[in-house]
């Protein structure tokens, strides 16, 4: 039986790429697991990429392009395991992430997703930073702002009941966060693991203040529909987006 499956998602993720599939391929002390590519349309030559890896945990897709949502869930309904985990193609995972995560979820059963402690990493694979949440809080994870699909490992039963990502607004940036409110709305509750367990890769590129405003505008719709509060953020939020009081959080990162 297949214990876990990895959905890496990924569009014109050329450079990248290969690091991601590399980093997931060589998990150490861990059974059985398969790993699922989802190329979204890409226009580079990441598909000539995937076409070169010969491993019988790996297989890939190509979708038209239709956004990060459906190329998750593409990925989600064509996968075995018993726990699933969303990787950005961009992102990296530590050789011991499975063995340790899995004990989490192994071990208790209250819990719907863990999350691990991470690096942040610029272009090169250079670490800029570590990054130590805190231990799972509602509240705390409501106000955050956004929550990293890199490194969330999910029960299949907690994302099949909540219909997996919204695929109502394409690219929405948020898609993984909104899971996870919907989730702790109706009693799901997360595990922290403390270990620094995977990479998640900060590229030099500032938001434009148009991506800004479509975030925030949405990030205000998911959080006053699931938990009936203003959209915030917090020191926790990946990449630390600030709302500034003065700021009009009803007109609205690149999507991850």
């Amino acid at each position: 039986m297949v214990k876990i499956s990895i959905i890496i998602t990924s569009y014109n993720y050329e450079k990248y790429i290969q690091q991601a599939i590399t980093s997931c391929l060589n998990q150490e002390d861990f059974g059985e697991y398969e790993i699922i590519v989802i190329d979204d349309g890409s226009t580079d030559n990441t598909l000539k990429i995937l076409t070169k890896i010969k491993d019988p945990k790996f297989s890939y897709y190509a979708t038209q392009n239709k956004g990060i949502e459906h190329c998750a869930n593409y990925g989600f309904l064509r996968s075995k395991g018993e726990y699933l985990l969303r990787v950005d193609a961009d992102d990296l995972l530590c050789p011991h992430y499975l063995s340790e995560m899995v004990k989490v979820l192994d071990s208790r059963k209250n819990c719907s997703f863990v999350y691990s402690n991470y690096y942040s990493i610029d272009e090169e694979g250079k670490i800029l930073s570590s990054s130590s949440l805190p231990p799972f809080n509602a509240d705390e994870i409501r106000g955050r702002g956004d929550f990293l699909a890199t490194g969330t490992l999910y029960r299949r039963s907690s994302i099949q009941k909540h219909g997996y990502y919204s695929e109502k607004v394409k690219n929405c940036g948020l898609e993984n966060f909104e899971l996870i409110l919907k989730i702790i709305n109706n009693e799901g509750r997360g595990c922290l693991h403390e270990s620094i367990l995977f990479s998640y890769r900060r590229h030099s590129q500032n938001m434009s203040q148009l991506k800004r405003n479509q975030i925030i505008k949405y990030g205000n719709l998911i959080s006053q529909k699931i938990s009936g509060k203003k959209f915030k953020t917090n020191r926790y939020h990946p990449y630390q987006l600030v709302i500034n009081d003065e700021e009009d959080t009803d007109s609205g990162r690149s999507s991850r």
